[in-house]
């Protein structure tokens, strides 16, 4: 019987923790800005993204390739067929030319955990002209 029982809970546990999960899918992966002001301030994309998974999606963090970028991002988990969004604002000052920057969403998508990356990427990118 005890081992019906731990058999039992095995296929349940499997069933409530493996059987669930999270896919995030990005509308767009790459944003191009174009052409730039350097002086004419910061300039920001927002990306969304759908759960198409049966469980709730968590963005943990996303890290930027440098300084010059900022991201901003849903912090409440988004439910199964919903969307999200990560924000990208750039900053062009002190950087002229062409410029193509990634950010790392860390999330606890199916896919994130079948790679061995841990992140999936989107990009910004266009060229600052000097005043």
């Amino acid at each position: 019987m005890r081992l019906k029982l731990l058999f039992f809970l095995n296929i349940l546990f499997l069933n409530f923790f493996v059987a669930k999960s999270q896919k995030i899918t990005f509308i767009e992966s790459e944003h191009d800005f174009g052409q730039i002001e350097e002086n004419g301030g910061n300039v920001s994309h927002t990306f969304e993204f759908i759960n198409e998974g049966d469980s709730p999606l968590v963005i943990l963090s996303v890290k930027p390739s440098c300084g010059c970028t900022t991201p901003d991002w849903s912090k409440d988990p988004i439910k199964p067929g919903s969307k999200g969004f990560i924000i990208a604002e750039y900053n062009p000052k002190g950087r002229p030319g062409v410029f193509r920057k990634s950010l790392a969403v860390v999330s606890n998508s199916e896919t994130n955990s079948q790679k061995l990356s841990t992140s999936t990427y989107i990009y910004i990118k266009g060229k600052v002209s000097k005043n």
